[in-house]
């Protein structure tokens, strides 16, 4: 019987051979699944933000779904619904509706400033400059050009305003087409059990507990931040439009929004939309209703921001004021109006991410309790 030298010698490992095909499988797997993913991305690509947009707002409108449920025995299909036609009513359509006055308003407000700094500098070129100034000739030439340029910049601005406030009532079928995703998803979000966020982690490979931390505070964070700068930002732009409206200022609905827009500007808020109204009044002698305006917006609109707020936050993290104010105007650039939400949100993933991440990094090593200076080497 003969024995094979190198059999005993020869570590028990597979050929190379049988390893190739297994590792050429597996990178064949993930570039298929790689491939899938971005075919499926880019096929559904302009319908994420109302899936998202659904997700977001099912999550936060579930302690209402409960309760409904609760009320018809436990019925989900039912209570959806309700809870769909409750916030279709009580918040979509009015946005809709204050989005198209706002949106008018704001393109008849800037061919009305356009035509005041025009007459402005009309009468600016008429009048004599008392000849011990300088440069009377270049400064001549100047207030054309200045006057021109601050219609320009008010043109801008106030198109911007129209395309964004419009893109929430633009009378086409994407918008409604859109409308229809995000209530036919948000019908199904909210009869799930478990969320969207928690669901979408279970494939990213991290710990449950990992999982859960995340899906918890993203969560959190992001109701606080919506809690504390959208609706109390609601509530001073309307709180501001009225007391525009009964003040006799035109445009009352487009200041509210922009009140309520600027709300997240720590410190300023529609303090600063709401002194402008009341110099203007001043200006044009109306004495009495900017008295009245000051004090409403001193005695109601700028304090129930500090009342509304340990109501509507509780006990729930927020974001610091800086991260909240880049991000609702960064999402108001990439994302449009709906960035009022979906911006904050996304900074809540992030925040809620990298802390994990840190607190992940440096926890102590398994069987290692506390600093590395107390722990007995054992031989």
């Amino acid at each position: 019987m003969e024995v094979d030298k190198a059999g005993s010698d020869m570590p028990d490992t597979p050929p190379r051979a049988l390893i190739a095909p297994a590792t050429l499988r597996w990178v064949a797997l993930v570039l298929v699944t790689a491939l899938i993913t971005l075919m499926f991305f880019g096929m559904i690509r302009s319908f994420l933000i109302p899936l998202i947009m659904a997700a977001i707002v099912a999550e936060l409108s579930r302690p209402l779904y409960r309760r409904i449920r609760t009320f018809l025995g436990g019925r989900r299909h039912l209570a959806s619904a309700v809870t769909l036609v409750l916030i279709l009513v009580l918040v979509i359509l009015p946005v809709i509706l204050i989005a198209s006055i706002a949106a008018q308003q704001a393109l008849g407000l800037s061919r009305s400033v356009v035509m005041i700094v025009n007459s402005l500098t009309a009468s600016a070129t008429e009048a004599a400059l008392p000849d011990w100034i300088p440069y009377q000739e270049d400064i001549d030439d100047l207030g054309p050009e200045i006057a021109n340029k601050v219609a320009d910049l008010i043109t801008a601005v106030a198109r911007y305003m129209v395309a964004t406030l419009s893109s929430l009532s633009r009378g086409t079928a994407l918008f409604f087409l859109d409308t229809f995703i995000f209530l036919y998803a948000m019908y199904f979000f909210l009869q799930m059990d478990t969320p969207v966020m928690t669901q979408i982690l279970r494939f990213t490979g991290l710990a449950a507990e990992t999982q859960t931390k995340i899906a918890e505070r993203s969560v959190s964070v992001s109701r606080a931040t919506i809690k504390g700068t959208l609706v109390i930002g609601v509530v001073q732009g309307v709180l501001g439009g009225i007391g525009f409206y009964v003040a006799g200022i035109d445009g009352a609905t487009f200041w509210g929004v922009v009140m309520g827009i600027v709300s997240i500007i720590p410190g300023i808020g529609p303090s600063l939309v709401l002194s402008i109204g009341v110099v203007y009044l001043l200006a044009i002698g109306q004495t009495g209703a900017a008295i009245g305006l000051g004090l409403w917006a001193g005695l109601v609109v700028t304090t129930i921001d500090n009342i509304l707020r340990p109501i509507l936050v509780g006990r729930d993290t927020q974001m610091h004021d800086i991260l909240i104010l880049v991000s609702t105007f960064g999402g108001l650039g990439m994302f449009g109006a709906v960035g009022l939400i979906l911006g904050p949100v996304v900074a809540g993933l992030f925040v809620t991410i990298w802390t994990t991440l840190a607190e992940a990094a440096a926890m102590p090593p398994d069987g290692a309790h506390g600093p590395p200076e107390t722990r007995k080497v054992t031989g």
